[in-house]
């Protein structure tokens, strides 16, 4: 299921379940228990994204220690700004008062039932990040494109195509094809070594900027985007990681977790992180886990 039609089924099934609870807990009439519903739906929705995108493009792959202390204090925003938005709604939406408008805090105990509810929610919106992560759920593009493997891939889709000419109009600024990509066996890494690129381009505004690739550190991977980090810069691509691979020397590239590949001359150094993994130190500071099959392929180049 793509990434967008689970959060939407997610939404609605959350407004769902709010309206229903308040029509049956406070016999509420149908207008009531759908404002209200509104109102308990929309904070999660805009701090729930919010934190999922924190969680994905800044923790994942963090150490625990590190993770742990991000998520106390994301979980204890989450609640704050959760808890102030509602009552601000649930005023506007009841339009009580002088003026139409009241907020109102819940009692104590209310607010401490109100503040569980928030902090359960953000254990499964971590939770669902975390399996997102996992299985390659993409976090939201923010740079247009770059080529790999003969295509310049763009933050619009297009049909596929095999003419080799470049196809660009006024209106297809962003989305470029120059040629089909070049399916390479994974077993032949000597194949994989004869048609490994040497240099990218990304696209900056108007312009695309050659990108050797030799400076990039590492590469992460979410579905159909991937996140390349040079020394200096990031770039969230439109292709997966899996076809990035295919165009990679990989005597310089390997694949260390489903989601990470890392140029080995770019590694500070690697320390055991337990369970057979390790913890790798990049040039650029930032530190990456791999799984246990990818710290065998590095343990397997050690001397």
């Amino acid at each position: 299921m793509r990434r967008r039609t689970f959060d939407l089924l997610a939404v609605a099934g959350i407004f769902a379940a709010y309206s229903m609870t308040i029509r049956l807990a406070l016999h509420l009439d149908l207008r009531g228990s759908l404002l209200g519903g509104a109102a308990n739906t929309v904070p999660v929705v805009i701090f729930g994204a919010i934190a999922r995108r924190i969680i994905l493009r800044k923790l994942f792959g963090k150490p625990g220690a590190i993770q742990l202390a991000a998520h106390v204090l994301l979980c204890a925003a989450f609640v704050s700004l959760s808890y102030g938005l509602l009552i601000v709604l649930l005023g506007l939406f009841d339009g009580e008062g002088p003026t139409g408008f009241l907020v109102r805090p819940f009692s104590i105990s209310g607010t401490a039932w109100q503040s569980l509810e928030n902090v359960t929610t953000y254990a499964l919106i971590a939770t669902l990040s975390y399996l997102q992560g996992q299985h390659g759920v993409p976090a939201t593009p923010y740079v247009d494109a770059m080529v790999i493997g003969g295509v310049i891939k763009g933050t619009r889709s297009l049909p596929e195509t095999d003419d080799p000419k470049v196809m660009m109009g006024a209106d297809q600024a962003d989305a470029i094809v120059i040629a089909p990509l070049t399916v390479v066996s994974g077993e032949d890494t000597e194949a994989r070594a004869d048609t490994a690129l040497s240099r990218y381009f990304v696209r900056i505004g108007d312009e695309l900027r050659p990108l050797d690739i030799d400076n990039v550190v590492s590469i992460g991977g979410a579905d159909d985007y991937a996140e390349v980090r040079t020394l200096s810069t990031k770039h969230l691509v439109r292709v997966t990681l899996a076809e990035f691979a295919k165009s990679l020397d990989p005597a310089k590239y390997v694949r260390v977790h489903r989601s990470w590949i890392v140029n080995v001359h770019r590694v500070v150094r690697a320390e055991p992180a337990g369970g057979g993994r390790l913890l790798l130190h990049m040039e650029t500071g930032q530190t990456i886990s791999t799984s246990r099959a990818g710290a065998k392929l590095l343990r397997d180049r050690v001397i």
